[in-house]
């Protein structure tokens, strides 16, 4: 698979961290599966060729054509079609739901329908724009000026739960709620409020993620064997806490490295990638 992926324009910058493409000029049927681990950032997937599958309750379920994918909290496994090609534009943390609408809430884990947040005309307008794009750069351009209109149209809005997951980035998840709260001088609801709304998950459940990202960005810079010491600076209890997270989460062990998650899952969870997330970049 040849995987590109492009930073956006400057004046998309706070809310979109990249639009990228995955492509394969080979026709097959017998591809391996992906595994998507979660970093917090919901993406808006359009398949231009066949729609990959995901894996529910231990059978294959084939994606539909255009659709966000929430916040993950846990792994997806997913195998790519026949004939691959497919845009994804990937957002910050808590921004899509400012672009796309109050259906963010309820998207974690889930394929949502395009259509079914931005309306029929605007979601097949995206398509039909990529469709009809024959180069890289011209899709790029496709997916910007459509989010650019998305962004016109919603119109100046508040910062919304960025505040609390600029803190929890910076952190590196180690920090409780309470305090979270107390430093932003927010009730424990509202902050409970604004990321359900923003993001469709707890903030203590995104700091779990950012927390484990923290960590994946560092086991590629060390050697695996460290994986204890990497986690006890990164907050975890013990090498026990560790494991249950990296199950629940990464659906695979500290030891395994991103290559094991497959030919496209292995370039989301890269360390330069990860770093630069973490810091906001």
């Amino acid at each position: 698979m040849r995987y590109l992926e492009r930073a956006p324009p400057p004046d998309l910058a706070a809310g979109i961290e990249c639009v990228w493409e995955v492509r394969d000029g080979r026709a097959s049927s017998l591809r391996a599966p992906e595994r998507i681990v979660p970093d917090g950032c919901p993406e808006l997937i359009v398949h231009l060729g066949d729609p990959f599958s995901r894996q529910v309750a231990g059978r294959w379920v084939r994606q539909p054509r255009a659709f966000l994918a929430g916040t993950l909290t846990r792994p997806w496994l997913v195998r790519a079609g026949r004939r691959v090609h497919t845009v994804g534009i990937r957002f910050r943390p808590a921004a899509a739901a400012h672009l796309l609408g109050p259906g963010v809430e309820g998207a974690a884990d889930r394929e949502v329908i395009l259509d079914r947040l931005v309306g029929r005309r605007e979601g097949r307008a995206l398509v039909d724009s990529l469709r009809g794009a024959d180069t890289v750069a011209a899709r790029w351009r496709a997916a910007t000026s459509w989010l650019r209109a998305r962004r016109d149209a919603a119109g100046p809005h508040g910062p919304g739960a960025r505040p609390a997951v600029e803190l929890i980035l910076r952190a590196r998840g180690r920090i409780r709620i309470a305090e979270l709260a107390q430093r932003l001088g927010w009730s424990r609801r509202r902050l409970e409020r604004v990321f359900a709304r923003d993001l469709g998950v707890r903030p203590k459940l995104y700091a779990r993620i950012v927390r484990l990202n923290a960590v994946l960005a560092a086991l590629d810079r060390e050697e695996r064997g460290r994986a204890v010491d990497v986690a006890l600076e990164a907050g975890y209890f013990d090498e026990a806490h560790l494991l249950r997270d990296f199950r629940t989460l990464a659906g695979r062990t500290p030891t395994r490295g991103r290559e094991s998650d497959g030919e496209l899952a292995r370039h989301f969870t890269r360390p330069e990638r990860l770093r630069a997330l973490l810091d906001g970049d």
